[in-house]
């Protein structure tokens, strides 16, 4: 899904904007290591203060700082937009000659658009073929944005100082993130299902080794978590996010963290119901590929009690993943300090992703 752009010693900056915070990270790669040479971290304004691009507008402010902070390289970078201003959907569309593919794939992403086809950035990939009906068509994985909403997130970051060389997707720099990792032959045979535990999102993104075949934005994430903690308390919202914000950062256990699950578990049913939808489609265009395992990512997956319910669940085994496996810290640079480095760090693997995909796009 990445532009393309020129082989770089340096990588470009991968600037993940997410609902409540912006990650930064680049790295360099050489035939036998990845470096991390920068990486910065600033929490964005509340998230339910703003429209998707006034939290935008905050986070791109920080970024300037972020820049003299991180120790990056240079200022080009590639952009993750926050997954509520993207439809990410995949569609099955009648095989048709090459000229006429973009015009089907808009009629038929055209209801789920906020705004005018025309007036959208649509690209798309294929993702496999499936019979329907005794046809064959194929099934695309569909990306969107209103083209006045990118074009408003380009031109605040390049007043933040960025030269943007690349926009990508979630979805996309999550698989580009582990593909490195898929080294040995029988990995490009596994079929892995990423789950990207946003504040404001869940991304169910499936690949088979290191190709992405299924993704899709759902509306639920940590807010949900949080709105539920505060309707079965009956407290504020901002006080019930704090609550939230100790069970992923102490990992609490005991009598009161078992009770508060316990409470929440009607509202985890419900996502996790969402995501085993999203396999059930993908069971029925692949129907020979059976999951091996979920690997969980973004910041929510810190909550590795929310992580073992999902897993157990969908009945699949899992492990959070940590994108800063087989990377190592270049010389003379120091990690962040919200970078743990001694547990996984789900949480950077978009903005590694997007960084390490420009090498792949290159």
């Amino acid at each position: 899904m990445g532009l393309e752009i020129k082989t770089l010693r340096n990588l470009p900056i991968g600037v993940d904007l997410g609902t409540t915070s912006v990650k930064m990270a680049q790295v360099r790669m050489s035939k036998s290591n990845v470096e991390l040479i920068g990486a910065a971290f600033a929490e964005s304004i509340p998230p339910q203060a703003d429209r998707p691009v006034d939290r935008v507008a905050a986070q791109l402010k920080a970024v300037a700082g972020l820049l003299k902070s991180g120790g990056f390289s240079g200022q080009k970078a590639i952009l993750s937009l926050p997954a509520e201003m993207v439809l990410v959907q995949p569609i099955k569309v009648p095989i048709v000659p090459p000229g006429e593919l973009d015009a089907v794939v808009r009629h038929e992403v055209q209801p789920n658009l906020p705004c005018p086809a025309d007036q959208a950035v649509i690209r798309h990939i294929l993702a496999g073929t499936v019979r329907t009906g005794g046809k064959e068509m194929q099934e695309r994985i569909v990306v969107a944005v209103p083209r006045a909403d990118l074009e408003r997130c380009l031109e605040l970051a390049r007043h933040a100082g960025l030269e943007v060389v690349g926009v990508n997707v979630e979805a996309c720099a999550v698989v580009e993130c582990f593909a490195r990792l898929f080294r040995r032959a029988a990995d490009e045979s596994r079929v892995t299902l990423f789950i990207d535990l946003g504040w404001g999102s869940t991304q169910v993104v499936l690949a088979h080794g290191s190709k992405l075949v299924f993704a899709r934005n759902l509306p639920v994430g940590g807010c949900t978590m949080d709105r539920a903690v505060a309707e079965v308390l009956q407290i504020p919202l901002d006080q019930a996010h704090e609550i939230h914000m100790r069970m992923i950062g102490q990992e609490q256990e005991g009598p009161a963290a078992d009770d508060l699950f316990r409470l929440l578990d009607t509202r985890i049913a419900e996502v996790t119901d969402k995501i085993a939808e999203c396999l059930r489609y993908y069971e029925s265009i692949f129907v020979n590929r059976a999951i091996d395992r979920i690997i969980f990512v973004g910041g929510q997956a810190h909550n590795s009690r929310l992580c073992r319910c999902i897993a157990e669940r969908l009945n699949l085994p899992a492990q959070v993943g940590d994108p800063m496996a087989g990377i190592r810290r270049a010389e003379g640079r120091s990690w962040p300090e919200q970078m743990n480095t001694r547990e996984p760090q789900p949480a950077w693997a978009v903005a590694v992703g997007l960084s390490i995909g420009a090498n792949l796009a290159a």
